[in-house]
């Protein structure tokens, strides 16, 4: 019996230690954290994909033909860059090569 009662005391112990059930305001904080979080990984990344899309623009000169490079036409053909941009089945990369190209250097 005593083990019992005992038993009892340990649990109401426990029990009124342990953090209140989640209610509507800590659930909401934690998908507001949650959400902020994700936007500052998302940020890095976007960052990161536009800066190898920059480089690659600096480098877009090397895919040339011999030919072209040697009429000094650095920023390349963009004939052959529309072409090589309609053949791309991902709208949204295309979409972001594009502005990255049209930015000012």
């Amino acid at each position: 019996m005593a083990l019992s009662v005992q038993s009892l005391m340990i649990k109401a112990f426990i029990k009124m230690y342990q953090p209140p059930e989640s209610n509507a305001l800590t659930q909401e904080f934690r998908r507001e954290r949650s959400i902020r979080r994700t936007i500052k990984v998302l940020e890095a990344k976007r960052q990161s994909i536009r800066e190898d899309l920059q480089r690659l623009r600096t480098h877009l000169h090397f895919l040339l033909p011999t030919a072209q490079m040697n009429n000094h036409n650095c920023d390349g053909d963009p004939d052959i860059l529309v072409e090589a941009l309609g053949r791309i089945d991902d709208d949204a990369f295309v979409q972001m090569i594009l502005q990255v190209l049209q930015e000012p250097r």
